[in-house]
């Protein structure tokens, strides 16, 4: 059967200057789901993007001990973020790399929340103070069934970096592919107990987790990159121990429909 994807339920996020769309594929692949991220004003994401670093609940509910953990990580990350918020253009209109990673990371963790009821967790760099260095997965979210989900997020103002071949680590796919590999997804757990609960973090002692890729999407039909994306995810290997993948390209009214 010749895979078609086609465009199910859509959600208009006028507070984000966002849509959000469901995208059904026709080959039925029960473990992949895909959807697409439409921005239309960049503006308003930065000031949804802002607020959600700015948003202390998630630390205020943890612990003592865990409390005092993220708090000082969580402040200083947040107002780096804050300062590539207030910045994020160019005089041209261009999304800058910097903000443009986060819009994706952010972004597709929102599409997840808003399309399939997944929680958001924290953007990792607010609790991983070594982030910046590519020590592993960018955002994670956690489904209705409990299952910590892994995102890894790429940013091209020309491109589409969903995948590559096999061992090509610049597009999401085979990032995301080499971090399994490594056990990238592993090492996070000692913190999920009190990020995701304890049911999130006892299916990932399981192995039973998700995969996000987002990636941003420069190109007039969407579908066709996301079809692609859809091919590409199913030549890694290491991929095929998420019990779920999660495709989700992001795109910019002024360089895609």
């Amino acid at each position: 059967m010749t895979t078609t994807l086609n465009y199910g339920e859509i959600f208009d996020e006028s507070s984000w200057g966002t849509t959000f769309k469901a995208v059904i594929d026709n080959s039925s692949t029960e473990n992949i789901f895909i959807c697409h991220v439409k921005i239309s004003d960049l503006q308003k994401i930065a000031n949804q993007l802002a607020s959600k670093v700015t948003d202390k609940s998630w630390i205020i509910e943890l612990d003592q001990r865990a409390k005092r953990a993220y708090e000082s990580t969580a402040f200083r990350t947040a107002e780096k973020l804050i300062k590539v918020f207030k910045g994020n253009l160019t005089v041209d209109d261009k999304v800058k790399s910097e903000f443009g990673e986060l819009i994706v990371s952010m972004g597709s963790a929102k599409a997840l929340e808003v399309v399939f009821e997944h929680r958001s967790l924290p953007l990792a760099e607010l609790w991983k103070p070594n982030l910046s260095q590519n020590e592993g997965f960018d955002f994670h979210t956690i489904c209705t069934n409990e299952i910590i989900n892994f995102g890894e997020a790429k940013f091209s103002s020309t491109s589409n970096p969903y995948g590559g071949n096999s061992g090509d680590t610049s597009g999401a796919g085979g990032q995301a592919d080499k971090f399994i590999f490594d056990e990238k997804h592993l090492m996070d757990n000692v913190h999920f107990g009190s990020i995701a609960g304890e049911k999130g973090a006892t299916n990932l002692d399981n192995d039973v987790f998700g995969i996000i890729l987002g990636f941003s999407i420069n190109a007039s039909n969407p579908l066709l990159i996301l079809k692609n994306a859809l091919e590409n995810v199913k030549t890694y290997n290491n991929l095929k121990k998420a019990k779920n993948i999660y495709i989700v390209g992001v795109s910019y009214d002024n360089q895609a429909n």
